[in-house]
């Protein structure tokens, strides 16, 4: 495990995350992840995150009506960067966090290069599978 650092492009807001890039990262198909083409690292414990500084300027991008997934994507309210994913889903393991990889200010190149990625089908609500197609992701 290691304790990342990161922040948003203006400098605003600042965490910590506790995890490891090594043992994997997700890219989705899904149209949201698709517009903001993601790259998380998911959290061995949503406990994990913890805001430093700039809690009261995050944002949350609006969920579509009637999908009723418990999944909230958090953003810099001031800069627009992408920070992380938090929420509840039975699918994901329960309470999970996972953390912007753009946003991880302390990751090497070489932890980046070398991080695994799983390529989730989120386009047919199934993020458990790997997605047919990752090209574009």
């Amino acid at each position: 495990m290691k304790t990342y650092h990161g922040s948003c492009f203006c400098g605003a807001i600042r965490f910590e995350a506790v995890g490891d890039l090594a043992e994997g990262t997700m890219r989705c198909n899904c149209s949201f992840c698709r517009k903001m083409r993601y790259w998380e690292m998911k959290l061995p414990e949503a406990s994990g995150l913890r805001v430093l500084s700039g809690r009261d300027l995050l944002a949350e991008t609006p969920r579509r009506q009637g999908d009723g997934v418990d999944m909230h994507h958090r953003f810099c309210s001031r800069c627009g960067t992408r920070l992380w994913t938090d929420g509840n889903v039975d699918e994901l393991g329960g309470a999970f966090v996972m953390v912007c990889v753009g946003a991880i200010d302390n990751a090497t190149e070489a932890e980046l290069a070398a991080a695994p990625v799983f390529f989730a089908d989120g386009a047919h609500d199934a993020w458990w599978n790997p997605a047919l197609e990752t090209r574009h992701l």
